[in-house]
């Protein structure tokens, strides 16, 4: 496939992934998460849908969902969305005080990117 399709091809099943969590049909996020998976399993979207379907299902898949964000984070410069992403986990794992200080610094990035 030529990469304008392959990247399209993960948006839109990036999207499927998002409505059908705010559906609560994490089965049917799932599989198109393997189907992303299947055309770029280490696209950054696919990786992204992963860590949301692992926050969605909670329990063990939480700490995965943190590690993508980990990686994210040494990967890519901070963004709101990483911040945020990684405070959500902490916040499932019971660690507060990371929580909130990975939020108080996703608002002052906020504040800062908003002055320029």
């Amino acid at each position: 496939m030529p990469d304008e399709v392959v990247v399209l091809s993960v948006f839109r099943h990036a999207l499927n992934v998002q409505i059908f969590i705010k559906m609560h049909r994490s089965d049917y996020a799932e599989r198109q998460l393997r189907v992303m998976q299947q055309i770029d399993e280490d696209h950054t979207l696919t990786q992204l849908a992963n860590a949301w379907l692992n926050l969605a299902v909670g329990g063990s898949k939480i700490q995965e969902a943190y590690l993508i964000f980990q990686d994210f984070s040494e990967k890519y410069p901070m963004t709101g969305l990483i911040l945020n992403g990684k405070a959500v986990c902490c916040m499932h794992m019971g660690n507060f005080d990371e929580a909130e200080t990975l939020l108080l610094e996703a608002l002052n990035k906020a504040s800062l990117d908003s002055s320029n």
